[in-house]
């Protein structure tokens, strides 16, 4: 396929509460070295050079904020500014929305709190996407991962060689992520995130390498350099 037919573009969800950072404001907008996250966490897909449409997810009383904060990268770059709904699905699902007329062949999904992802894991996803059809960076699990019951008790122990932390962007072919993402709204379901929707409704998901690096701020104490 040639560079037009492969026309990608990028969602940021950053329409949550930030209500654990206990800043009583947006983490998005807050600073890291004289940068805010979500300024730091669009960066590098615009360097990667691989997309024609930003999609900005934010709720709805901050989206002013956000042109704010974005308004040089406004001006050059094709950039669209959403609200975002109750939950992150939501979120996302309103992101699609406002990428059917735009239909691109590839959207890559990306936390607005994770502002250490790189250049080349966005690279990565983009290509196995291209490959595949859906992909996810992944890190290897560092810790016994258990599942357990409504009770808190240990119903399983998971093998750590076969269990993976999921980052993103978690890229997909637009038209089925979104056609799984409508499925799963008339279903009423919600699921832990766009790689669950796609492997139930679509198809198989690859995964690339992640970086341990590219973290999601949750707390305060995340902030902190890498």
């Amino acid at each position: 396929m040639d560079r037009e037919s492969l026309k990608a573009s990028v969602i940021i969800t950053a329409a949550g509460s930030s209500r654990r950072m206990g800043t009583g404001g947006k983490k998005e907008f807050l600073e890291i070295n004289n940068q805010s996250v979500l300024l730091m966490s669009i960066k590098p897909f615009i360097e990667a050079e691989l997309f024609s449409t930003y999609v900005i997810v934010l709720p709805k009383k901050d989206i002013e904020n956000g042109q704010k904060l974005l308004s040089r990268l406004s001006e050059q770059l094709n950039f669209i500014y959403v609200p975002g709904g109750p939950t992150r699905q939501e979120s996302v699902y309103n992101g699609l929305l406002a990428l059917k007329q735009e239909n691109p062949f590839i959207v890559l999904i990306h936390d607005g709190a994770r502002p250490w992802i790189t250049e080349t894991v966005i690279q990565d996803v983009y290509q196995k996407t291209v490959k595949t059809g859906a992909a996810i960076p992944v890190v290897p699990s560092v810790n016994a991962m258990k599942t357990i019951s409504s009770q808190d008790i240990i119903v399983s122990n998971l093998k750590r060689e076969f269990t993976v932390a999921a980052q993103t962007p978690q890229g997909f072919i637009f038209d089925k992520i979104f056609s799984s993402h409508k499925t799963a709204r008339y279903d009423n379901l919600e699921h832990i995130d766009d790689a669950e929707i796609f492997s139930k409704y679509a198809g198989d998901v690859a995964t690339v390498p992640g970086d341990t690096a590219n973290r999601k701020i949750t707390y305060l104490s995340d902030m902190e350099g890498n």
